[in-house]
């Protein structure tokens, strides 16, 4: 499981480059990288010698096109790309980026909450922003959608941003790029605006799903199989979710769950291994439980 990649002058943090390159070359070498749609046949098999595995990106961030590809295509790696179509198609960055990026550009040295309005954080350096970010991540992932997108704004506005987010340049992909990956990739879907799935209502479920589902159709000409959840731990989803998806025509959902995917996975919660191992070593031995568990 992957989101960005880094190739050393960008604004926001993820994985390095380097580090990304390195895996994908003990993967090619150790590994049988598979298309998502033939995930169900591999979680069936006995025999794990060569694991496979399925090479997965959240959210549709441009250096997936600019820095990821270029790698994949030459080790003639596939790979699913999950789209957050909203942003593909009008820019800006998903609410957790702009939070992010609000918090660390401020001008302010303390805020108050407006969930919480008689506590006064102090924003004085960047640790303290790192903190700020995470705790009012964990709170308005756990609102109701209609509150966290107010409480946002009212925070966002709040925050004095020093330097705006139109000029620190396009993050998302356009989808003139998307098509140039085409070759290589599958394109999935991952919501329309990036909400938590199990804070909506039903009819705003089904609207996420199909009107993200039907961007990529009208742009790829491929109408997309596969769902990643938002967030996509266990309570970030429900059965009323996975029910929307199987009418909405998709065949699988991934979360964000960890672990190895065996015969009896359920394939509307797949789970995923992170991939910022420390060291190559590490990472081998996160992809080596593949070959030695049958899973639960």
């Amino acid at each position: 499981m992957y989101h960005r990649i880094n190739a050393g002058t960008e604004h926001f943090p993820g994985m390095p480059l380097t580090q990304f390159r390195s895996q994908m070359q003990w993967i090619k070498k150790n590994c049988s990288p598979i298309w998502p749609e033939e995930i169900i046949d591999a979680c069936r098999l006995s025999s794990r010698i060569r694991p496979p595995v399925v090479i997965t990106f959240d959210d549709g961030y441009r250096d997936y096109y600019d820095s990821a590809y270029p790698i994949l295509r030459e080790l003639k790696i596939p790979a699913v790309m999950f789209l957050t179509t909203d942003y593909v198609d009008r820019g800006g960055l998903i609410w957790t980026e702009a939070l992010y990026w609000a918090a660390m550009s401020s001008r302010k040295t303390n805020v108050t909450l407006p969930w919480q309005p008689d506590r006064l954080i102090t924003l004085s350096n960047k640790e303290e922003r790192l903190n700020f970010v995470l705790d009012c991540k964990r709170f308005l992932k756990r609102a109701l959608d209609i509150d966290r997108r107010r409480w946002l704004s009212i925070l966002l506005g709040s925050l004095d941003v020093l330097k705006p987010e139109n000029e620190i340049g396009r993050q998302m992909l356009s989808w003139d790029e998307v098509r140039a990956c085409l070759e290589g990739t599958r394109f999935g879907a991952h919501s329309h605006t990036h909400p938590i799935m199990s804070q909506l209502q039903p009819h705003e479920v089904e609207l996420e799903i199909q009107t993200c589902r039907d961007r990529i159709k009208e742009e790829t000409g491929q109408s997309p199989e596969c769902f990643a959840y938002p967030n996509g731990r266990a309570d970030d989803f429900n059965d009323n979710t996975k029910k929307i998806l199987q009418r909405s025509g998709f065949k699988m959902a991934f979360s964000t769950m960890e672990g190895i995917n065996g015969a009896n996975a359920d394939t509307f919660a797949l789970r995923r291994q992170p991939s910022g191992a420390s060291s190559i070593g590490n990472f081998a031995a996160l992809i080596a439980q593949a070959g030695m568990s049958k899973y639960r």
